[in-house]
């Protein structure tokens, strides 16, 4: 789901996007892998990821309720590897990776922690070097529900639904063919919250196209992240790698 996969489970986010359903035949409606298919060779497909072993993305975090702007660096390194990285000013750092084996976090408040369950797998799936190409197969099922609208555009609709239940529904435009977010569950210390994503501003870097303004929106508060350049096999394991607060929780 572009490049905010790369980001939820740093954040727990998002507020309610109003949508309005179109008439439109079922047998009309594109298949979810149709919908997929086409996103992902807009954004350049798996050969354009698999020609690269390290992606680098600066940026900035945002929090405008807050009056909160942050620097932003996120890390992936080829096949798994992922460090998510910002500092609210004197809230402190928010760190958040996954090293091939352990997910694990660091908020502010809170105790250095490796992260099991669902927020765990959630950091996992951060840490998939091509996760922002479908796979549906992480799915029970998977279907189009209907055209609607979102933003003032018309949108298809995905729903995609885990073996636990939870159901995750993406919107693809209708004219552009790129993913424009979704809602999905994310996992926070307060237990699951429904989050809105709105991904904008399609820009190329090489072979790959990215999303570079992701809005995350929840009851409570609205997170903007921008994305401002894009470096692509300039990374090694330090890049990536847990704070010693972190490796100490580890077992060998």
């Amino acid at each position: 789901m572009s490049v905010v996969r790369v980001i939820r489970a740093a954040v727990a986010p998002l507020a309610v996007v109003v949508c309005a359903a179109l008439p439109l035949a079922a047998q009309s409606l594109p298949t979810p892998e149709q919908l997929a298919a086409r996103h992902d060779s807009l954004i350049g497909g798996r050969a354009a990821l698999e020609a690269h072993k390290s992606v680098r993305m600066v940026g900035t975090f945002a929090i405008p309720a807050m009056g909160v702007e942050a620097p932003l660096e996120i890390n992936k390194l080829r096949p798994n590897k992922y460090l998510f990285r910002t500092t609210l000013g004197p809230m402190g750092e928010i760190l958040s990776g996954y090293d091939g084996a352990n997910a694990w976090q660091i908020q502010p408040g809170q105790a250095p922690a490796l992260v099991t369950g669902p927020a765990g797998e959630q950091i996992r799936e951060q840490g998939d070097f091509f996760g922002d190409l479908h796979d549906f197969t992480r799915f029970k099922t998977v279907e189009t529900v209907d055209a609607t609208e979102v933003d003032g555009k018309k949108v298809y609709r995905v729903k995609m639904t885990r073996a636990n239940g939870d159901v995750v529904m993406e919107h693809y435009d209708a004219e552009s063919g790129y993913s424009m977010g979704g809602v999905m569950l994310v996992e926070t210390p307060m237990g699951k919250m429904e989050t809105h994503f709105s991904y904008g501003d399609y820009k190329t870097f090489g072979r790959l196209r990215m999303a570079t303004r992701v809005v995350q929106r929840n009851p409570q508060f609205e997170v903007v992240i921008q994305v401002v350049s894009v470096e692509f096999d300039t990374l090694d394991d330090a890049a990536v790698a847990a704070p010693e607060a972190i490796r100490a929780l580890i077992k060998p």
